[in-house]
């Protein structure tokens, strides 16, 4: 049992978070201390950080047809409270700031049986021409163009609070 559902909302016309992943704590995410271990929280925060990049377009098609893809430069994960067999998560993700090459995005996982934020995580991202291996900017409008609009929308959100900055 995986515990994971994909998620795939779309930003709405109101400003909202990207929802990135939906799912439950499952019997195999539980350590020897009764709770989900650190390296499942890693997991599903990278589910979330695929499913934001793929609401812009970097997807594997784009990978295959443009040579271009996305590394990550840092993550910094904050644990706030622990998650247990059975809890309820969501991943709500947004867009920091782009200049179209760095992506700076962050994370909340939400224990939605508890109603409690459970961690949070930042990242750094860069766009990178796969065949130089070297940054490069986004060109493709089919990329660009959903980004900027996503990173637009994120604008409009409660700003972040001083601890997740």
């Amino acid at each position: 049992m995986s515990g994971e559902s994909e998620a795939k909302d779309l930003p709405h016309s109101t400003p909202s978070p990207f929802v990135g992943f939906r799912g439950q704590v499952v019997p195999d995410w539980i350590d020897a201390n009764g709770h989900m271990n650190v390296s499942w929280y890693d997991h599903v925060f990278d589910r979330a950080e695929s499913a934001l990049f793929d609401a812009f377009g970097v997807d594997e098609k784009y990978i295959r047809r443009a040579f271009c893809g996305m590394f990550r430069l840092e993550k910094r994960v904050r644990y706030e409270k622990e998650l247990v067999e059975g809890d309820d998560l969501r991943i709500d993700s947004r867009i920091v700031s782009s200049d179209g090459r760095l992506l700076k995005h962050f994370h909340e996982l939400w224990n939605l049986t508890r109603e409690v934020r459970a961690a949070s995580a930042h990242y750094v991202s860069i766009h990178v021409d796969l065949t130089r291996r070297k940054p490069a900017q986004i060109s493709d409008p089919l990329v660009l163009v959903p980004l900027q609009r996503l990173a637009y929308e994120h604008t409009q959100l409660r700003p972040l609070a001083e601890r997740d900055r």
